[in-house]
């Protein structure tokens, strides 16, 4: 079952690397993009006499992603692979109990699972959709989660603007999406992410202040989440301190609320713990966590606190894009955290809306992180003992996303420079 579960990872892996290859090549005016695109078009016109992707919208590509999650997760439930298999734990089933315990009125975030216990990483938003999932049981979760998780797509397509078309089939074909969503239900509760950040700036777009209230509540689902949400309310030109202070008050507002009704038990697993985790990472800091050299402390949480509140009043003073706003914010804390999981490399999905240049490399992080994670990590590492690999890899991705980071910074400083001194 192993070997025939890892041939299905790995051609997934490759079938997805290879089409979302192609769609950028596509999207790229170079002499292979020029190339390309006749030969597709033509191809398109044979199978459906059309020669242009005007057809293309997002229900079709949202119907086959929610498909394909539908029987990953029909399988594993009946299977018994999301069951107990000790000596570890069950996440779907400690999310299960996370949403059940609400309803009792007991501690959501430290709940029994196969035998023991598991801490609940998320807060008050997550937990009231854990709560409405867990009606429906084990199936009820992943239909609730799965529902929100590939909500991804049509916002997408609604924020794409002309380029809709092939930042859907971008973002549909992402290693970073679907396989990611479907394979784990930690894929589609870290999907709340990007999630909240594009629903936000759609909000935006109509409701300035609402998309900030929506923001700082769903932001209490992941706390990460509330950077690129206030970092994106400086590029509000009417609103932005008081925008700042709708998302930041409503976040700060539940916080405290959740720990009035739960105290430490919410405080540590959703909170205290998260800033200290350090478990792995596939970031430059998984190097010294492989080589056993970074111990936990308070002065390196001091100095990652104080840069990340840095950037985001940088960006929220000087990036005038919100969609660039909220990329940098994203990108920046996948650099400045020390636990970054392949599931959080999903909160860079919104990347994808920047721009081709800014989705190449978005391609090339995904590519990584995948290999990493599903080869150098889970299999060279953990099975071997062979830590190296991953530790390479872990500076490649490192090396990408500061790439990444410039480029999203160059993109912004361009765009002010067109703007002149007296636009705002």
């Amino acid at each position: 079952m192993a070997a025939w579960f890892n041939a299905v990872t790995w051609g997934v892996f490759a079938a997805l690397a290879a089409g979302n290859f192609a769609v950028l090549l596509y999207a790229t005016d170079t002499r292979a993009g020029r190339w390309l695109r006749p030969r597709v078009l033509r191809a398109l016109h044979r199978i459906s006499g059309r020669s242009d992707l005007d057809w293309l919208d997002w229900q079709p590509v949202t119907v086959v992603a929610l498909v394909a999650f539908a029987a990953v997760s029909a399988y594993g439930i009946v299977s018994g692979q999301y069951g107990c298999h000790p000596p570890g734990v069950s996440d779907p089933i400690g999310v299960l109990n996370s949403g059940k315990a609400l309803w009792a009125g007991t501690n959501p975030f430290t709940v029994p699972d196969c035998g023991g216990h598991l801490e609940v990483p998320y807060g008050l938003a997550a937990v009231l959709i854990d709560a409405i999932g867990s009606l429906g049981g084990l199936p009820g979760i992943y239909v609730v989660w799965g529902l929100i998780a590939f909500s991804l797509l049509p916002l997408t397509w609604f924020l794409g603007g002309d380029d809709r078309r092939q930042v859907l089939l971008f973002v549909g074909t992402s290693a970073l999406v679907v396989p990611l969503i479907s394979s784990q239900i930690d894929g589609a509760t870290n999907a709340i992410v990007p999630v909240t950040v594009l629903l936000s700036l759609y909000l935006a777009q109509r409701r300035e202040l609402l998309a900030s209230a929506v923001g700082g509540f769903l932001s209490t689902a992941r706390f990460p989440n509330l950077f690129p949400i206030l970092g994106a309310t400086g590029s509000n030109r009417r609103y932005r301190y008081l925008a700042f202070g709708v998302a930041l008050s409503v976040f700060a507002g539940l916080t405290a609320l959740s720990y009035l009704a739960w105290k430490g038990d919410f405080l540590g697993p959703v909170l205290l713990n998260q800033i200290g985790r350090r478990s792995f990472s596939l970031n430059l800091y998984g190097v010294f966590l492989l080589a056993n050299a970074l111990p936990a402390s308070v002065p390196l949480e001091v100095v990652e606190a104080a840069l990340t509140v840095a950037l985001v009043l940088a960006v929220f003073f000087l990036a005038k894009s919100p969609v660039g706003a909220a990329a940098i914010v994203l990108t920046g804390f996948a650099l400045l955290t020390p636990f970054l999981s392949f599931n959080i490399l999903v909160y860079l999905v919104p990347v994808a809306l920047v721009g081709v240049r800014a989705r190449w490399w978005l391609w090339s992080v995904a590519f990584v992180g995948s290999l990493n994670y599903d080869l150098a990590y889970n299999v060279w590492f953990l099975d071997d003992g062979v830590a190296w690999p991953s530790a390479v890899m872990d500076g490649v991705l490192t090396a990408l996303l500061v790439c990444l980071f410039v480029e999203l910074w160059r993109g912004e400083l361009r765009s002010n420079a067109r703007r002149g001194p007296l636009e705002t």
